[in-house]
């Protein structure tokens, strides 16, 4: 890799030439820190999107962003306003903060700062400006745009890896599974494991592999625990992910253990407090559940959270509690939508689908949501809410979309069952509902809309 591209993936002079000094080293240099954008992406957990780098080199060049390293950068630029290599410091330290505390206001922070940068240095120049965008993009959601930019980052670059595992998880989140497996596979999975294998885990869950999902997150898991000493959050990452697809399964005893590991490695790690909650929820312990909720929304300013606090009490038959928080998780997402953020489109639907009973609201953002990615969710939740507002034929049509990839996720077989069997194929339906039995045996317990 020459120089200009280890400078261009980190944007620091100084640990670039630590990267050259230990070639042996380099290929386990670039790892996976991914956030949960909408979540995660929604469950784009997974979807999700593998967004920022740490770079395991020194923890001299590049510790985990804290108060006093981002200070500095601050006043670096206050100093020196032109200095898009510190601006590019400061928006990934930002996307890093983003991906292990969940306040968005750091994604706004961080694309801002990128801006900037390449205001100074137009990306032939500033290929770590353009990386930084379209990691932003792809937090943001506008999945479009990083793929335009990530094209751009494969075109500009000598060594394409980085570029190509970008251009994959746009084309993920945009329901382009054929070529996002197509740019994966480009990129050789040898000395890439921890960057690569949760992306191609993604693929493997999409199309019904649960078990070979599994086995990718387990090895990725594996290298990352080499790291733990200097970077616990990215073995929180996997840990969770782990779990999670433990509890999609069904296995809940597995999911516990994988959560409580992530939480030993960052005992405030948002996204294993989320996690924890919703299995405690699930095993029907409504006071620590929500004693958990509440611990997370009092530190991380996102709606979905509220939402899920308040599908816990509407499952637990407590309506007036759950009344509360519905509201006002409507009131952050209707502000994000009037923003022109395309984060929310796909809680809205659910939320309005499953919630608040107002099908045809649910409707109109599922088919926002539909306008932005054609993935496998965005087909599902609007044909659930079609059939929510009676729309059963139109609903069938998109189901069958949904389940199109082999993707054995019991709530999209359950949507399939119930939307069969309201067009008449009750045999068909009944095949649907025993298939979600068969993918998650609890999956009549509660969870949250990811």
């Amino acid at each position: 890799m020459a120089a200009e591209e280890v400078f261009a993936c980190v944007g620091h002079p100084l640990t670039a030439a630590i990267i050259l000094k230990e070639i042996p080293r380099l290929d386990a240099c670039f790892v996976p820190y991914p956030p949960t954008p909408c979540a995660p992406m929604n469950n784009s957990k997974l979807l999700v999107a593998l967004l920022p780098l740490i770079l395991a080199s020194r923890e001299d060049c590049l510790s985990g962003p804290s108060i006093e390293p981002l200070t500095s950068l601050e006043e670096q630029v206050k100093k020196n306003p032109d200095d898009n290599a510190a601006w590019n410091r400061i928006a990934d330290a930002h996307l890093r903060l983003l991906g292990s505390t969940g306040q968005l206001s750091h994604l706004s922070i961080a694309s801002d700062a990128v801006e900037k940068s390449l205001k100074i240095a137009n990306p032939a120049f500033n290929k770590a400006a353009l990386a930084l965008r379209t990691r932003v993009e792809l937090s943001s959601h506008r999945f479009a745009e990083a793929r335009r930019s990530a094209e751009q980052l494969r075109e500009l670059m000598q060594d394409r890896n980085y570029a190509l595992q970008l251009l994959g998880d746009a084309l993920f989140n945009l329901g382009d599974y054929g070529e996002a497996e197509a740019a994966w596979s480009k990129v050789p999975l040898a000395g890439n494991e921890l960057a690569m294998e949760p992306r191609l885990s993604q693929l493997d869950w999409i199309h019904g592999n649960t078990e070979g999902a599994r086995q990718r997150l387990e090895g990725a898991l594996h290298q990352a625990e080499k790291l733990a000493p200097q970077f616990p959050e990215i073995a929180a990452w996997c840990h969770v992910q782990i779990g999670e697809l433990s509890f999609k399964s069904g296995d809940w005893e597995t999911a516990e253990s994988h959560y409580q590991s992530a939480l030993l490695q960052q005992p405030e790690y948002y996204s294993g407090l989320d996690h924890l909650a919703e299995l405690r929820g699930a095993q029907g312990k409504l006071e620590e559940a929500s004693a958990l909720y509440v611990r997370l929304i009092e530190r991380v300013d996102r709606p979905e959270f509220l939402q899920a606090l308040g599908d816990l009490y509407l499952f637990a038959g407590k309506n007036d509690e759950a009344k509360v928080w519905h509201e006002r998780a409507l009131a952050g997402y209707l502000d994000s939508v009037k923003r022109g953020e395309p984060l929310y489109d796909h809680h809205l639907a659910g939320l309005y689908s499953d919630s608040l009973n107002q099908p045809e609201a649910a409707v109109q953002s599922a088919r926002r949501d539909l306008a932005l990615r054609h993935s496998v969710q965005a087909y599902d939740a609007l044909a659930w809410a079609l059939f929510k507002a009676g729309k059963n034929e139109e609903a069938l049509d998109f189901i069958g979309k949904a389940l199109a990839t082999g993707v054995l996720d019991a709530h999209i077989l359950y949507h399939a069952g119930m939307i069969r069997m309201g067009c008449g194929d009750i045999p068909g339906g009944s095949v649907a509902l025993q298939n979600a039995m068969k993918a998650n045996p609890r999956y009549s317990t509660f969870h949250v809309h990811r």
